[in-house]
């Protein structure tokens, strides 16, 4: 099994966080705090640090964010064949313990959704109808 500092590299070499639009609402949401205490906050490479008042530095993965959930969708539903989906998805199985188990269950049925049609595809080319 890959290293999965490596497969991080993999996936963060395809998703790039820094082109994400994050807003300050979106940010409040997620750490179910008021907007207004939310002081600062910066796109890191690796994570997002939140400056919150009365806590202090704060970090986000971006993993967590609905940002990624869509990135991985759009690769996952880009995959043209099902050798290029399960090489991708092993790469997200191989970082699968940074993810919330919400984010989790999304990107696996994105995945099945995006298998089943690949497999149906295949099928139909394997067997032509005569």
């Amino acid at each position: 099994m890959e290293n999965p500092k490596i497969a991080m590299m993999r996936i963060r070499h395809r998703i790039n966080p820094q082109t994400f639009v994050i807003t300050l609402n979106q940010i409040a949401k997620y750490l179910n705090i008021d907007p207004w205490r939310i002081l600062n906050w910066e796109k890191w490479h690796n994570v997002l640090w939140v400056h919150i008042q009365g806590r202090g530095g704060y970090f986000v993965s971006y993993r967590h964010l609905q940002q990624w959930v869509a990135a991985c969708r759009t690769l996952i539903r880009f995959c043209p064949n099902l050798e290029a989906l399960n090489l991708l998805w092993s790469l997200i199985q191989q970082e699968a313990q940074r993810y919330t188990k919400q984010v989790w269950d999304r990107l696996q049925a994105i995945y099945q959704q995006r298998y089943t049609e690949l497999s149906r595809r295949s099928m139909v080319i394997s067997f032509p109808l005569k």
